[in-house]
Parts: C-alpha cells; sequence; structure tokens
C-alpha cells in the first residue's frame, strides 16, 4: 500500500492508502488547482500577518508572492490574489498597475451566487462601483475575503454586508 497525502475540498488535509500496482514505480504528484490556491492564499492573509496597507489610489505595484506590506484596495488585493494563483488578471488589464472593481464587473462573465465557487467575486453596487470581495467558501451565505479598509485583509460573511445590490463574477473558467 502506498500513501497519498493531499487537501479535501479546501478545508482539511487527508491522508488515504492507495493499492501499489508496482513497488517501483514513481509518485506522482499533482499541482494544486488555481482555485486551491486563491482558497491558500487567502487563507495565508486573512488577519493582516504580512502587513497589508490600505491604499485606494493607481497606480499601485504588484508585490511578489506573500510579500510583507503590500499596498492595495480591495479590487487590487483581490487581482493580487489572482496573479499570485496563476489566475487571469480579473480587471482585463494584463496585470498592470491600473483596474478596479468596476473593471471586474466590466471584464468578468457574471453567473449567479448558486454557481459561484471558492476565488469567484462579488462586487458591490451599480456596476461594481462600492467594494470587491473574493468568495473564501461558496454557498447560500459564503464567507467572503476583503482587502476594504485598514486592518483588512479579513473573512466575513456576506450576510454581515448589507450594500446592495451585488454581482458575482467568475475569475477562473
Amino acid at each position: 500500500m502506498g500513501v497519498i497525502h493531499g487537501e479535501s475540498k479546501h478545508d482539511t488535509p487527508f491522508t488515504r492508502e492507495v493499492p501499489n500496482k508496482d513497488p517501483q514505480a514513481p509518485v506522482v504528484h499533482h499541482p494544486p488547482s488555481v482555485r486551491d490556491l486563491l482558497h491558500s492564499y487567502m487563507a495565508a492573509t486573512a488577519g493582516n500577518p504580512f502587513g497589508w496597507t490600505y491604499n485606494e489610489v493607481r497606480p499601485l505595484p504588484l508585490p511578489t508572492l506573500l510579500a510583507h506590506g503590500v499596498r492595495a484596495d480591495c479590487s487590487f488585493g483581490v487581482k493580487i490574489l489572482c496573479q499570485w494563483a496563476g489566475a487571469p488578471d480579473p480587471t482585463g488589464e494584463n496585470y498592470d498597475d491600473w483596474g478596479n472593481s468596476v473593471s471586474m464587473f466590466n471584464h468578468l462573465p457574471h453567473i449567479t451566487l448558486a454557481q459561484a465557487q471558492t476565488g469567484d467575486v462579488i462586487v458591490f453596487g451599480p456596476s461594481g462601483q462600492w467594494h470587491a470581495v473574493m468568495i473564501f467558501t461558496p454557498g447560500a451565505d459564503p464567507m467572503l475575503w476583503s482587502h476594504g479598509h485598514p486592518g483588512a485583509p479579513n473573512l466575513y460573511p456576506l450576510s454581515a454586508d448589507t450594500r446592495r445590490p451585488i454581482t458575482v463574477l467568475r475569475t477562473v473558467q
């Protein structure tokens, strides 16, 4: 018997034994998906252990992976996570120093909340003008990752945010 280590649907590690047909066969490792990476980066940055600073200006430089002292606002925080995970730029700006939640509203496909998955985006307000968050855990009341104020990024349920309308956007096909 061999052992496979990994993660199960973004929440808990798992280990399971599988029969080895050939004990000399190499172990095959599968890289994590973009959505798995988005979930990991949201979990790693929530609670602000890397000293992120809320800064609502443009242009902003894109930081290196898990950099300390990141400067971003809500939409740029989402853009940073997408770049780190290897997802397409959600603003459609080819990872330049520009773009915002309205860019995301205009660029990304609109979906229903029921279709949303980890790593998809919710924008608030007409045409996404007010705020952008990333879905950490999908569901009827999804847990959201947000860098929308000083002291963020943080996690909170959608029900804790009363701003409406919302638009759900698909980040990764």
